[in-house]
Order: C-alpha cells, then sequence, then structure tokens
C-alpha cells in the first residue's frame, strides 16, 4: 500500500466517523478541529481503524492518537511502516 492510499484510507474513515468533509481531514487535522471529536467517537473511530485496516492498537495508542498524523504513524507502524519507502511511498523491498 503507498503512502498516498495509506492517507486516504485513514482519512476516509476518520471523515466518516467525525461526519466532515473528507478533504478536511490530512496534515494538520487535530482533534479540536472536529467538534465530534469526543470520547465515543474517539473509540468509533479506534474501532474502525483497526477493521479496515486488520490491526488492533494498545490502550497507550489509543491515547495518543490525537491528530491525523498521529493515527497515521500508529496505523504505519502496524502495518510494517519501515518498510515503506519515503520516495515512492511503496513499500521498499
Amino acid at each position: 500500500m503507498s503512502l498516498s492510499e495509506l492517507d486516504s484510507q485513514i482519512r476516509e474513515v476518520m471523515a466518516g466517523v467525525f461526519d466532515v468533509d473528507p478533504g478536511t481531514v490530512g496534515d494538520g487535522f487535530r482533534r479540536d478541529d472536529a467538534s465530534a471529536w469526543d470520547s465515543m467517537n474517539h473509540l468509533r473511530m479506534v474501532s474502525a481503524l483497526e477493521e479496515a485496516f486488520g490491526i488492533r492498537f494498545t490502550m497507550k495508542e489509543v491515547g495518543e492518537m490525537e491528530s491525523f498524523d498521529d493515527v497515521r504513524t500508529r496505523v504505519s507502524q502496524h502495518l510494517g511502516g519501515s518498510s515503506l519507502s519515503p520516495g515512492t511511498g511503496e513499500r521498499a523491498g
């Protein structure tokens, strides 16, 4: 999965949970930018991300997700993000 595909899928999940336009979700999008980002919807987002990507977050990770950037980092780590090539956005190797 390329970085742009990853971003797009995360953007769609977050936009759906927080009922915002997907175009508003991206770098710099934070919890304070979505009035619907409350504790219940935070858990809904986590559950939707886990289902979409087939991953499981730790409680520590759940508590650290305060922005799109945080979410992307956590999802990428679970998907083996260290093997993503920043130059092409594709998996290296």
